[in-house]
């Protein structure tokens, strides 16, 4: 079966699904959608297990996980997190060799595929025998409604000129409009506020505290990140990703990095405060530290090489 967002936010979610493909951008609502998912899977006692993949190399790694039977028979709901611009063939085969077998869920987050995707017997397949969420950009009343729940999960007050208001200023992007409400919810100090069971802070104000260099601000959002279980090397993917856009502005590097024009003054303005030769360094040393995040977990600890990395990049720029 294949549904929209609306679709999916309107259907009740059925515990026959056994794998989801959550299929195109913006990241976001692609998170909120795993989120809403998580959210059923775990209250009928499936523990969540994460992984981002960018190759076929963690496959014996989640193959393990998989097929490994728990002492107490524990359900498990996966989530693979494909960073690389298509289904790496391992994984894709894992996937369908799991589309045989309903024993465990699976979610799958991949990100806008050509139009030919849809006319692959792997696409196919699942619209047939499982569920795929096509997601784009909300548009119109969908987007509204959805920026009116953000405001009331945020303790936001607000009418209907607000709301368009937000909408017009951020050219109808979801994630500008989310970081506006989070930005103002600050201003507002609601320090007490608890976003329903979801998170205090999102990997993208990681990113934004990156990009103003907060030192502060961006240990506080890692600790936070860290505690609710955020997969690592997913984070440093994303930062890989503003280190290569900072880098390729700074050295006016062809073909340029795609940044949306409202967020162009946010980059020109991050430009200023970093150094070529230090955003060099964190990109020649950022693969050891997703290297290590990876399969070296017992020897150091990821996490604390992750805040000392970051935190040295922006330090050494001042």
């Amino acid at each position: 079966m294949v549904v929209d967002y609306i679709k999916f936010k309107k259907s009740p979610l059925n515990s026959s699904v056994s794998l989801y493909l959550i299929h195109g951008n913006p990241r976001n609502i692609s998170n909120e959608i795993e989120h809403d998912i998580v959210y059923f899977y775990k209250k009928l006692e499936y523990s969540h297990l994460n992984y981002v993949v960018e190759d076929d190399s963690q496959l014996d790694i989640i193959q393990t996980e998989l097929y490994g039977q728990s002492l107490f028979n524990e359900k498990k709901i996966f989530t693979l997190n494909i960073t690389s611009k298509s289904i790496p063939a391992g994984i894709k085969d894992l996937i369908l060799k799991e589309n045989d077998s309903s024993k465990d869920v699976m979610i799958i987050k991949l990100d806008r595929q050509p139009s030919s995707f849809k006319n692959t017997k792997f696409y196919k397949l699942l619209s047939k025998h499982q569920e795929i969420i096509e997601i784009y950009e909300l548009k119109g009343n969908v987007l509204e409604e959805w920026v009116k729940r953000k405001c009331e999960l945020n303790n936001l007050q607000f009418d209907s000129k607000y709301i368009r208001s937000l909408i017009t200023s951020n050219q109808n992007n979801s994630f500008a409009i989310s970081q506006s409400i989070y930005q103002r919810g600050c201003i507002q100090d609601n320090s007490d506020y608890t976003a329903s069971n979801d998170s205090k802070y999102s990997e993208y104000d990681l990113v934004d505290s990156f990009l103003s260099k907060d030192l502060i601000k961006f240990r506080s959002i890692s600790h936070y990140l860290q505690y609710v279980n955020t997969p690592l090397p997913y984070l440093i993917f994303l930062l890989n990703s503003e280190l290569e856009k900072l880098y390729s502005l700074k050295c006016d590097l062809d073909p340029k990095p795609y940044i949306p024009n409202f967020l162009y003054h946010k980059y020109n303005s991050a430009c200023i405060k970093y150094d070529t030769t230090q955003l060099l360094i964190g990109l020649e040393g950022i693969y050891k530290l997703d290297a290590d995040s990876k399969y070296n977990s017992s020897k150091v600890n990821p996490w604390i090489r992750f805040n000392d990395f970051f935190v040295n990049i922006m330090n050494n720029n001042e």
